[in-house]
């Protein structure tokens, strides 16, 4: 593939200061880049009809051998063996040139070429929500509430999706109410709220939270605020903390309201086709939005400047057909 653009996040960024990352077997270095926008520049016969000249968005991870991971939810890995392009056991895509497995790749129409770079943050949001839905199949559910922690790309891209299906979306981070940030969640019809300034206990209750800050504190408070019946999914990573909370309160309300806490990382195939459906329809309703989210795009001579985040920056992007 000869790489387009690449997008940054956090991980990318977490991965240089050590905080993980694994370079592949023999290898001294690790080439970052798991968000990738590319063009196919060669492909052998086959069955996926991947071919030469394709726009193309290659998924993140690589199976192991455990039963999830040969039935295409590599998501769900039992054994934590897989791989992971530009984060552990597997180089990047953040050269000129890089190599995927073909069956990983998801082709691009080219009418969404100018925003195809978002669809990796937008594929952990659709498993997120999709999850959610999935879960309370146990029971019927009919959410009107949501409560969004968090508007990092992963978080504004939460709240488009919850829009899209119809509820009424609170999205909480510490930017001020004039940020870019908040014009977004207000422009989709959300209501933006500055943590800073007002605590999340005086929000009321919520059918669906999604927590995406990685604030231990923030998750345990959110847990609390649940509506009867209630889901409370997990997209951040958390350091270990003291517990502060009292736990069996907390026992007592998840069991007394039959409600459900869990977990979601990465995302399989299917959620990254399921985001492209989704941002046709994005594109028709809320035009202009998801462009919006591109806030620095340089060269690759100028890459330090896309891991160099300001507090205002959403999506910082290599657009590797820029001189600089």
């Amino acid at each position: 593939m000869r790489t387009s653009k690449i997008g940054i996040c956090g991980t990318d960024l977490e991965i240089i200061q050590g905080g993980y990352g694994e370079a592949p077997p023999n290898s001294d270095y690790l080439v970052l880049g798991h968000e990738c926008l590319a063009t196919v520049e060669d492909a052998p016969s086959n069955s996926a009809g991947i071919e030469k000249g394709d726009l193309v968005v290659p998924t993140v991870r690589r199976p192991d051998g455990c039963l999830n991971c040969q039935n295409g939810e590599s998501d769900m890995c039992l054994t934590g063996q897989y791989k992971e392009h530009g984060i552990k056991g597997l180089h990047g895509f953040c050269s000129e040139y890089s190599v995927s497995d073909l069956n990983y790749l998801v082709r691009i129409p080219a009418e969404l070429s100018d925003v195809a770079i978002l669809l990796e943050p937008t594929s952990v949001a659709e498993k997120g929500v999709f999850q959610s839905f999935k879960i309370q199949d146990r029971m019927i559910w009919k959410p009107q509430k949501a409560l969004v922690l968090g508007t990092g790309p992963v978080g504004l891209l939460t709240v488009l999706l919850l829009r899209l299906r119809g509820l009424d979306v609170t999205a909480v981070a510490t930017r001020p109410k004039d940020s870019l940030k908040a014009r977004l969640v207000e422009k989709i019809g959300g209501t933006y709220v500055n943590g800073t300034d007002q605590p999340i206990s005086g929000l009321g209750r919520f059918d669906l939270i999604l927590e995406e800050t990685g604030v231990a504190s923030l998750a345990a408070e959110a847990q609390g605020l649940l509506n009867n019946n209630g889901v409370l999914c997990l997209l951040g990573i958390y350091r270990p903390n003291l517990a502060t909370q009292d736990i069996g309160h907390s026992y007592d309300d998840i069991v007394l309201g039959n409600k459900i806490t869990f977990g979601s990382v990465n995302a399989n195939k299917r959620y990254f086709v399921s985001g492209i459906q989704d941002f046709k329809t994005i594109q028709q309703k809320f035009p202009g939005v998801l462009k919006s989210m591109f806030t620095k795009t340089v060269g690759p001579s100028n890459y330090s400047q896309a891991y160099s985040p300001t507090k205002d920056d959403i999506k910082s992007v290599i657009d590797f057909q820029k001189l600089n």
